[in-house]
């Protein structure tokens, strides 16, 4: 066994990122090489690092038709209830929180907190696990992420104290997670850019349905049984998803970094380091920046409207069973469903019809036009409707039952555009750029508003803090204007920028 650094192969890879490569390819020079002693050994492993180069990819390569229709339809279908599993094992305990803090002799806040905590380990899970998808393999890194998601299911449920809950759940985020940015990877292996936006549309819907319908699948648990059940159920389904994996998924990359130094150097296996802060390094790239604000104010409106709903309904209409309130989840559920597949057409549609206006020419920054009136409008005009109904008690049920549906079929037309970008605008960091992004989103969106929305609408109302809210949906509809405006000259700067490094480490090394 030998140990490379991937620094090294990062260097040479272009322009395509590692998450790009696949094994089939002939376009490397298989020469047979003299194994010699250990030392050559090595040396030659890193020779061969700096010759792993592969060309871009057009729209009509045969590389994306590797997969038959069905088979592609299968492997979307199994990144979204992948992608369906870390959202609802976050969110399907939220009506058992005054349970779970009796149980374990703490506050409702306390619990609450525990959300937070997911949130940060969901941020931390792609800057460790989905850089080894590009050098061992997406399938196996999602076998991983599966199985690891599953044990800390069952762990969680088996807590007996306040501490053994937090490392569970901590546990159960970090495994759970890297599947969304190894997910969006394996769609960009898939499917042509035109294609993405519905496909990433409905691995998007997975993610979005699990906070949604999660609540009421925990309110239905709570109410005839116990807190527990509701993690013995999500192990169950962890089950299933792990063997889907198994036995349906396929490795869909142009190659595996690490099969094909082993292949080359005749050794079974090629331990390559990596440095886990490459997803942090992606924000010095502007556009990846902005890129996070815009979903970030997204994620930030969705944990602000889900993550409170039965500590504001229940009071505002005298519900006393856990189970009525969480039936309220079923609005913002029904908006996200039908929402995933206009938000995925809407988006290819947005994307060709530039095409045509410039001529035959695609840019990646075409996609956030489709999320600018989700943003700019229909998210916030909706959730001011949702906060301000229940703070001044009118419209009865059905006025925040509407302002959630809406505001829930915005949020999904908005969320594919952006998840798109980030796998089309820096090809040579795809893995990285959507990894950062999930970091940012759930750092700066989920982790704050988990952590802050009971305190706001505890000290200031519920409708004052959906108007916050609101404001952070402006801020994003500002930064996506500006990706629109400005997206493509930042882009340029950034793959200026990355072909100089790269130019500048091979004038080092020679």
């Amino acid at each position: 066994m030998s140990t490379i650094d991937s620094g090294n192969i990062r260097s040479s890879v272009s322009p395509n990122s590692l998450e790009e490569l696949s094994n089939p390819l002939p376009v490397y020079e298989n020469k047979e090489q003299d194994q010699g002693e250990p030392d050559d050994r090595l040396h030659l492993t890193k020779e061969l690092t700096r010759t792993l180069t592969l060309p871009p990819l057009a729209d009509d390569d045969p590389f994306f038709d590797r997969f038959s229709k069905r088979k592609k339809a299968l492997f979307v279908g199994i990144v979204s209830f992948t992608c369906f599993l870390s959202p609802i094992s976050n969110l399907a305990f939220t009506p058992a929180i005054p349970e779970v803090a009796e149980a374990m002799n703490t506050t409702s806040q306390m619990i609450n907190v525990s959300n937070a905590v997911y949130n940060v380990f969901m941020a931390i899970s792609p800057m460790m696990l989905s850089p080894l998808a590009s050098l061992y393999g997406k399938k196996p890194i999602m076998i991983l992420s599966s199985l690891g998601y599953t044990i800390s299911s069952i762990l969680t449920a088996e807590s007996q104290n306040l501490a053994m809950f937090f490392v569970f759940r901590a546990m159960n985020a970090f495994f759970g997670t890297c599947c969304f940015s190894v997910g969006g990877s394996i769609i960009g292996d898939i499917k042509v850019p035109k294609e993405r936006g519905r496909a990433m549309s409905w691995v998007l819907m997975g993610t979005q349905l699990g906070p949604a319908f999660g609540p009421v699948l925990g309110g239905i648990i709570i109410t005839y049984t116990h807190w527990r059940v509701i993690f013995y159920v999500v192990t169950g389904l962890g089950v299933i998803n792990l063997l889907m994996i198994i036995f349906f998924l396929k490795e869909t990359s142009r190659m595996v970094i690490s099969k094909e130094i082993a292949k080359r150097t005749g050794k079974r296996f090629v331990f390559v380091k990596y440095n886990p802060l490459r997803v942090i390094l992606a924000f010095q790239y502007l556009n990846l920046i902005i890129a996070g604000v815009i979903s970030s104010s997204i994620m930030y409106n969705m944990f602000g409207l889900l993550t409170p709903i039965r500590h504001v309904i229940n009071p505002r209409f005298n519900l006393n069973s856990p189970v009525l309130g969480s039936l309220f989840y079923l609005a913002p559920g029904t908006g996200l469903m039908l929402g995933g597949p206009i938000g995925g057409r809407f988006a290819d549609f947005t994307v060709k019809r530039w095409i045509k206006k410039r001529g035959g020419e695609r840019i990646p920054e075409d996609r956030l036009r489709s999320a600018t009136y989700s943003l700019g409008f229909v998210m916030p005009v909706f959730m001011i409707i949702y906060g301000w109904s229940l703070q001044k008690k009118v419209g009865g049920m059905a006025l925040p039952i509407v302002s959630m549906f809406f505001y829930a079929v915005g949020q999904t037309i908005a969320f594919p555009s952006i998840n798109s970008y980030c796998v089309d605008c820096l090809p040579s960091l795809k893995g990285d750029a959507i990894a950062s992004n999930y970091f940012a989103r759930y750092i700066l969106g989920g982790c704050v508003a988990s952590a802050t929305c009971l305190v706001q609408i505890d000290n200031i109302g519920i409708g004052w803090t959906a108007t916050i809210s609101a404001f952070v949906s402006w801020i994003g509809f500002l930064a996506n204007e500006i990706m629109i405006r400005y997206g493509a000259s930042l882009r340029l700067r950034a793959l200026a920028k990355i072909e100089a490094k790269k130019k500048d480490k091979k004038t080092r090394e020679n």
